[in-house]
This record gives structure tokens, sequence and C-alpha cells, in this order.
């Protein structure tokens, strides 16, 4: 392995809880919810991890089957340096970024595959691949010397529709959100509730009962 076959993956929804990230890429049988994944052919876990910052806008959308028909994370396309998104890198080869990228638009990596140009997501900042719920590549810049990648949906940002995330997704979020930056419920729950998709759909109390549970 050398430094060109690393990338970081930069996650902001569910994946900010290790052991739901891991299950992209070592597979098995999620205890979060109904599902079996098939991980990545290489098995390997990520080198490192480590908090990180995002500065595109966070927003609940579409309804997801396996997460109570509730809206799920996505990011806006467009930086936005004023808006602060809580994140966490995964520092895993451009292989394991490729079959996770699969898996999360609901494609097999056994049965199908892509191979990125690197570069050229770096010279164009983003790359939409395909119509899925997550077919757009965005390319945040360096860290550490390896490129920070992640992805989001490929609609314009003002085709945005919200819808608010059940209870599970919200209280995986949480989990992951406090493993990983170290921050009380309350402070969480400051966070959360200023995001499109919760703002005006659950209130601060509520939202405390369920990542206080």
């Amino acid at each position: 392995m050398t430094m060109d076959d690393l990338v970081w993956y930069a996650c902001y929804g569910s994946n900010l809880l290790e052991k739901r990230f891991k299950l992209y890429i070592q597979g098995g049988r999620s205890d979060l919810i109904d599902k079996t994944y098939t991980g990545c052919t290489d098995k390997t876990p990520p080198l490192k991890n480590k908090p990180y910052t995002l500065h595109h806008g966070l927003f609940f959308s579409q309804t997801s089957s396996i997460w109570e028909n509730k809206g799920v994370a996505f990011i806006k396309s467009k930086e936005d340096k004023s808006v602060d998104t809580l994140s966490r890198i995964y520092l895993i080869t451009r292989s394991q970024f490729e079959q996770v990228f699969l898996q999360e638009n609901e494609l097999d990596p056994n049965i199908n595959s892509i191979e990125l140009d690197l570069q050229e997501i770096q010279n164009e900042g983003q790359l939409i691949l395909n119509n899925n719920w997550y077919g757009r590549i965005i390319y945040i810049g360096d860290e550490d010397g390896y490129p920070v990648l992640t992805f989001t949906s490929p609609l314009d940002d003002n085709e945005i529709q919200h819808e608010p995330p059940g209870e599970k997704y919200l209280t995986v979020i949480a989990k992951g959100i406090k493993e990983c930056h170290d921050m009380s419920d309350n402070d969480i729950v400051n966070y959360l509730s200023n995001i499109s998709g919760i703002k005006n759909f659950i209130d601060f109390q509520r939202l405390l009962s369920i990542i206080g549970s």
C-alpha cells in the first residue's frame, strides 16, 4: 500500500458511530437495524479516524425503509464557511472508499464496481457518478497529506425537500457525535436542533428525550 492508495472518508450521519461504519468495511449483521452488510473486498479496519468539521450544511431528507421510513442525513453540495457540520474522518484505501460508496447507494460491490480518478475529483471539486441518493462525490481538501472525500445527494441544493429523521437514526448519530466529539447531550441537542429537517419538526425537549434514552 502506498500513500496514493489512501483517502479520508468524511461522514456526517450514522457512520459517525464507528461500529456502524465498520459494517461497510467488514460486513455482517447490524444490531442497530434489520440489515446484513456485504462489506468491502478488503476488510482491513480503517488505519485511523478522528473528529473533523465540514463546511457544508447538514440536512435530513428522503425516507429510508431501514430507518423507520424517516429521513436520513445529507450535506449541501456548496461549501459554506459559516456552517460547521460535525464529521468524522476514517483513513481507508481508495478501493474501500469506492465500495463504501457503492453500498451507500444500495449497490453490491461483488457485482458492481467503480474506479475513481482522484485527480479529476480534486480538479473538479465534485463529481456526480449516478442519480442514487448519494451519487455525488465531493473533494473537501487534504488532511495529513491525504485527500478528504465524502458523498451526498446529486440533487441541486435548491431541490432539497426536508424529511425529519426517526428516533433510531437520531440515537445512532448522537452516539457517534458523543464518541467522536465528546459532547454532552445538551450540546448535541443544541447542534441538532438547528439542522434543516429537525428545526421546526422536532422540539428541543423531544430531541433531548430521544438522545438521552
